[in-house]
């Protein structure tokens, strides 16, 4: 299983762009010496990488190998990264081809956003090594959650299945597990114990998780007060959010909007 503990990632910078607002791409295709990647800041654009085809948007990329047509057009006004990099990908028994191309969607998109910001704002004051180390930490992202939806585990049992899709459905309402457990014929302390051996976390942890991953995007994209944030993710009030998300996410809201502002 390729994992980002168990490859490293190099690369070396040949060119970096940003454009804001454009209309068109300056070229329809073009194919390049080195890996490239179009990133997406704003807006939504059409591409072609060797069999593949479709659409990336805010939040996505698209990443091309060396020597294959790139194909894209705009779809309206597009704010993007175009860079171009030199990759070496070294396993522990060797270089091993980079094993992913075309549209890479990331889970973690303020991340992604944040990332591609500081990519911004250093390109014309900081060193290309930085440069790089952003590129490289943008690949690193993509590997390690590819790496993490592999490990998830999907409940074989209908009743859990069922439980996890009403919840995900009702995250953000007054639910109880309780309720969760009558809904699916299980008594309360039979679910908990199912839940937990299907998915290796107790129901109320993976409702929380739910809720809070809401949460940091809303605090990372838009400026609501933290009072609205915890109405629109079921919370009773914004010190009770607080409480739960510094308990859970090792960091405060306040602090974690600062770090992941795009």
């Amino acid at each position: 299983m390729l994992s980002a503990r168990t490859i490293a990632v190099e690369t070396k910078l040949i060119a970096h762009a940003y454009s804001r607002d454009r209309e068109s791409f300056r070229l329809p295709e073009e194919t390049y010496e080195g890996w490239a990647i179009i990133a997406s800041e704003k807006g939504t654009f059409e591409y072609a990488v060797g069999d593949e085809t479709g659409e990336a948007k805010a939040g996505e990329a698209v990443l091309c190998p060396p020597g294959i047509p790139f194909h894209r057009r705009t779809l309206g006004l597009l704010d993007f990264h175009y860079v171009q990099f030199h990759l070496s990908t070294i396993s522990p028994d060797g270089p091993i081809e980079f094993p992913y191309l075309g549209k890479i969607v990331f889970r973690d998109t303020s991340r992604l956003l944040s990332t591609l910001a500081a990519l911004r704002d250093a390109r014309e004051h900081v060193s290309q090594q930085y440069l790089e180390h952003l590129v490289t930490d943008l690949l690193y992202q993509y590997i390690g959650e590819r790496a993490a939806s592999r490990r998830e585990r999907k409940p074989r049992d209908s009743a859990i299945q069922e439980a996890v899709r009403y919840v995900n459905e009702h995250a953000y309402e007054d639910i109880s597990m309780q309720l969760v457990a009558s809904r699916v014929g299980l008594s309360q302390s039979q679910f908990t114990r199912k839940f937990q051996k299907e998915l290796g976390i107790s129901p109320v942890k993976y409702w929380t998780g739910v809720r809070l991953r809401k949460v940091r995007q809303l605090l990372a994209e838009t400026d609501e007060p933290l009072e609205a944030i915890a109405e629109l993710c079921g919370y009773q009030n914004a010190f009770y959010l607080s409480r739960v998300f510094s308990r859970e996410m090792d960091i405060s809201p306040s602090e974690y909007r600062r770090s992941h502002r795009v």
